[in-house]
């Protein structure tokens, strides 16, 4: 078969470096490092507006004066089709704004991201949340957000996390570039930021664009050592691994991977004993940026990587949102919590791009897009130096991440932009193919018309619109969207500086609580031995009041589906002694409740 290829602009080398990838690990490094001088300020309790402001301005300085000798020349010239694309491109990242701009309220934001810098913003340092099993994870992303929250303004770290995906659509150009040229650059950034999964995240306050944003930039900088031969970029590699490692621990199979390509390449460069020097160089630079959380770790619970392996910390609370796997691999959940077969098991890493759902574990809770799958084989039509690897790289992360850590689909992010990269490959390949141009371009135009299906609907499905086009208050939007929310905001008003709510199967949303809280339950089991260790009402009074708690929030029909299920009749008669008699309702709204505890 024939091939033949649209020309394309091509630019020297190292021009084309210095204005893409170059760019990007210097803008990379400098939010790393503003995250640990964060890190740093909070250890020693100075968590101030003033001292956070001063950071954040070293930090811009530090990468404004790195990019001095940046060149963007090569932005100049731009074809007709470049100028349309340019211009999708940006219209991709002005398409997630107003979506970014709404008043946050997606569980894990109100859960953990910006509920965990709001406690450390109140104590003004980090300090040890026992109740809170996640907050003993890596925090490098949240911390960038703590300095907004400190400032006054929870939007703003939804943009942090939007810019994050666009650095990583950065790196997915800058791969493309002396590969394909600009054009195709162009296509694969637009591609990158409209995929669904990629487009939905880039909206919320989480981190895992920041992780996929360090993971690929190791890798690149892993494949820059390669070529050059510079322990520069080794160090860079490291450092990005080690900025990824402190984002979310999933990234330990992009260490482990990124680590084997080091240590290989090594090998063959200067053989074993080059290959063991450059391989300890790059783990023991990666952990060195990871350390501090693992010191912070050790001098809380005796474990560096607790909740990852909890062999200490028995005084803990068990590291609740950290999906990694127990007893059983995901895959065997698959088994039987799913019915599904062998076979099923066999095309996991295709049925991610047709069947996935948001908001279903069974669908792996994201939506990538199907059309992708007719474009990956094309990649390889013509021989392309790192298409390869790029697959490798994909399918043994997949592997490694089936066999623990639950099988959702964002927790696969780091490897979404070496697939984004296969499928505009194969996408300039097809286009490059006399009998393949045709049907290339007709799976093209499906692909972009499922991205902006899936776009659509997620602008129906948060109304979005109607929010700016009706002027809607937030208190208002709060109270449509969150249903606990009315409750809390009637605690923040009526509840007393000094009180502490115990929330119950609520779904431990705490961000927006002005109040202190706890974590009262999520499965049940704190509840259950409470009742074990309470023989009356005052028993159980006194069991919540041990924990500081004076009032309780409470989810009616869990808790009441709940102690139907797994208390008897003695246990049952206690719990509504205890509730007729030590406690006061203050507040009811939405199937939540707001108790005092008498």
């Amino acid at each position: 078969m024939r091939v033949w290829y649209i020309r394309t602009r091509r630019y020297p080398r190292v021009l084309n470096r210095m204005y893409s990838m170059d760019l990007a690990y210097r803008a990379g490094l400098a939010l790393g490092g503003l995250s640990l001088a964060v890190f740093f300020l909070g250890v020693t309790g100075q968590l101030s507006p003033a001292f956070l402001v001063i950071a954040l301005a070293i930090a811009a300085a530090s990468f404004i004066y790195s990019c001095r000798k940046v060149s963007f020349q090569g932005l100049k010239d731009l074809s007709e089709a470049e100028k349309l694309l340019l211009a999708a491109c940006v219209f991709s990242i002005l398409l997630i704004l107003p979506l970014a701009l709404m008043p946050p309220s997606v569980r894990d934001e109100l859960i953990q991201h910006l509920a965990l810098p709001k406690l450390y913003i109140n104590e003004g340092r980090i300090w040890e949340i026992k109740h809170i099993g996640f907050s003993y994870l890596p925090q490098n992303i949240d911390l960038l957000y703590l300095i907004p929250l400190a400032l006054g303004s929870d939007i703003a770290p939804r943009l942090v996390h939007l810019l994050f995906a666009v650095l990583t659509a950065g790196l997915v150009y800058a791969f493309i570039l002396p590969r394909a040229g600009r054009l195709y650059g162009l296509i694969g950034f637009a591609l990158y930021m409209t995929t669904p999964l990629v487009f939905n995240l880039s909206r919320m306050a989480y981190i895992d664009h920041g992780a996929a944003f360090f993971s690929m930039l190791s890798f690149m900088a892993a494949l820059r050592y390669r070529d050059e031969g510079s322990t520069k970029w080794l160090a860079i590699s490291a450092a990005a691994m080690g900025l990824g490692l402190g984002a979310k621990y999933n990234i330990l199979i992009s260490f482990f991977l990124i680590g084997l390509f080091i240590t290989a390449v090594s090998y063959k460069r200067s053989g074993i004993v080059g290959a063991v020097k450059k391989s300890v160089l790059f783990a023991l630079v990666a952990l060195a940026v990871l350390s501090p959380w693992l010191i912070r770790n050790y001098a809380w619970t005796g474990s560096p990587f607790y909740p990852l392996f909890e062999t200490a910390a028995g005084s803990v609370a068990r590291g609740e949102g950290l999906h990694v796997t127990g007893e059983m691999a995901p895959v065997g959940k698959r088994f039987l919590l799913y019915g599904e077969g062998l076979l099923d098991i066999l095309i996991l890493p295709l049925r991610l791009f047709w069947e996935g759902a948001d908001n279903s574990i069974e669908k792996f809770d994201g939506v990538l897009n199907p059309f992708f799958l007719a474009f990956i084989p094309l990649a390889f039509l013509r021989k392309e130096k790192d298409a390869k690897l790029l697959l490798a790289f994909s399918l043994f992360f997949f592997a490694l991440a089936a066999l623990t850590v639950d099988l959702v689909t964002r927790y696969l992010l780091p490897v979404i932009p070496a697939i984004v990269i296969l499928v505009t490959l194969g996408i300039r390949n097809g286009f490059g193919s006399r009998s393949l141009r045709l049907p290339a371009a007709v799976i093209l135009a499906a692909l972009a018309a499922f991205n902006a299906y899936y776009a659509f609907g997620l602008y129906q499905k948060t109304n979005a619109v109607s929010y700016f086009a009706s002027g809607m208050d937030r208190e208002e939007y709060l109270k449509e969207k969150l249903p606990d929310y009315d409750v809390v905001s009637f605690g923040n008003k009526a509840l007393p500086e000094r009180a502490k709510v115990m929330l119950v199967f609520t779904g431990d949303r705490g961000y927006y609580w002005d109040r202190d809280y706890i974590y009262g339950d999520r499965t049940g089991v704190f509840l259950k031995s409470m009742m074990k260790n309470s023989g009356d009402a005052g028993a159980l009074a006194a069991g919540f009041k041990s924990y500081g708690a004076t009032h309780l929030m409470v989810n009616e029909a869990i808790f009441q589906r709940f102690v139907n299920d797994n208390f008897n009749e003695q246990e049952l008669e206690v719990l509504s002694s205890f509730f007729n008699t030590r406690t006061e309702r203050m507040y009811s709204s939405r199937g939540y409740s707001l108790l005092k505890i008498l």
